[in-house]
């Protein structure tokens, strides 16, 4: 039988980050002056078109002629454009890798998709990683993950998938297109070089998991200014489930206008900010819509504020430096070029399993993991 609950971890423990809401900064004594972490740089990433890609050129056409405003709007609307975001220099973001920011619409009536579907599939069919993980939260719409340890999930809306390649797995994410709308952020996190050979797993968060095991929902705090959905690490005392193997957290956050956003942030820590909607002010420095805020490390708390008239979302993604080297190369993310190397020796000799047609059944890709077992597990 398909095996949909999450692999066991060998991990008893959860990192958190504790941070009074009502007073963020009520861990530092009151006679220091609390300083609010500054902006080194904002960056709009490229966003390209795909799903459907029509749209998707139309709305490149519009930022061309400085309606980026219009193009956001209609973007958000009727999808066709994913932003990839590789963060670089690396060391400013550690332990985050990139973040990709999709939003996708299929339409049955649409006449260019069954063309565009011969060229490339509605998904991404079987591929390895070794030596990270991904987050994969969904904001709207649903995927169906497979992969070669034998695990199919599917989650939707305001779900999330974390998952563990460690010391290799192969796997499939499509999207679930009898939805027309899907939004998601998948966000590669590196791994401590001690765990990177670590068994893959696949934790669930949320309520939209209709195959396979969450958690539970997403932990949320509210109050009259903002709302944290807390995916990963801790907000004050809301907490995620999900165990991680540094310290970080992952939050979407929603302010109201008028309202502020406050987080207590250890001096080892990172910090990112990527904008979805609206405007945000950090530290007097605006951050549009689609920008992406990388700060510094002189402040005890980042603070953001909504100034604008519209409801300000953003998300925001913080963690412990592992301070280590990191070697990339396509899927796999390594220490040093013999090990990126050694990845792909062991996917080529098929050590992490044999990859799939996307097309096959639930049955025959049981039968297929079967026959070409992961030695990765």
């Amino acid at each position: 039988a398909l095996k949909n609950n999450c692999l066991k971890s060998n991990i008893p423990f959860r990192f958190t980050q504790v941070c009074s809401v009502s007073n963020p900064v009520s861990n530092f004594e009151s006679s220091k002056t609390i300083r609010s972490r500054s902006v080194l740089k904002v960056e709009k990433f490229l966003r390209l078109p795909v799903w459907p890609v029509v749209p998707g050129l139309f709305y490149i056409l519009l930022d061309l002629l400085r309606l980026t405003g219009l193009a956001a709007f209609l973007e958000q609307r009727t999808g066709g454009r994913v932003c990839p975001m590789f963060f670089a220099p690396y060391m400013q973001t550690d332990p985050f890798i990139m973040c990709v920011h999709h939003r996708h619409s299929f339409w049955w009536w649409d006449p260019i998709r069954p063309i565009f579907r011969l060229l490339m599939p509605e998904g991404f069919p079987a591929h390895p990683h070794r030596g990270f993980e991904t987050v994969t939260y969904m904001l709207d719409g649903a995927l169906t993950h497979r992969d070669s340890t034998g695990v199919k999930q599917r989650y939707g809306k305001e779900s999330a998938q974390w998952m563990t390649a460690g010391r290799g797995m192969l796997h499939e994410e499509m999207w679930d297109t009898s939805l027309p709308s899907h939004e998601l952020y998948q966000i590669w996190v590196n791994l401590p070089s001690a765990s990177k050979m670590a068994p893959p797993r696949s934790q669930l968060i949320g309520d939209e998991v209709t195959l396979g095991h969450s958690l539970g929902p997403i932990p949320t705090h509210h109050n009259s200014e903002c709302t944290v959905r807390v995916l990963g690490g801790s907000y004050g005392n809301t907490h995620s489930p999900v165990q991680t193997h540094s310290p970080i957290f992952i939050f979407r956050v929603t302010v109201q206008p008028g309202g502020k956003f406050q987080h207590s942030m250890p001096p080892d820590h990172s910090c990112t900010l990527y904008v979805r909607r609206g405007k945000a002010v950090v530290t007097g420095e605006e951050v549009g819509t689609f920008s992406t805020a990388f700060l510094d490390n002189t402040g005890e708390i980042v603070e953001v504020v909504n100034e604008g008239k519209d409801e300000l979302d953003f998300l925001l993604l913080g963690g412990q430096r592992l301070k280590e080297p990191i070697a990339t190369g396509g899927s796999m993310v390594m220490t040093n070029d013999s090990e990126i190397s050694q990845a792909y020796e062991n996917y080529n000799k098929g050590t992490f399993g044999v990859p799939w047609d996307h097309t096959l059944t639930d049955d025959l890709w049981e039968e297929h993991v079967r026959k070409y077992e992961s030695l990765m597990r």
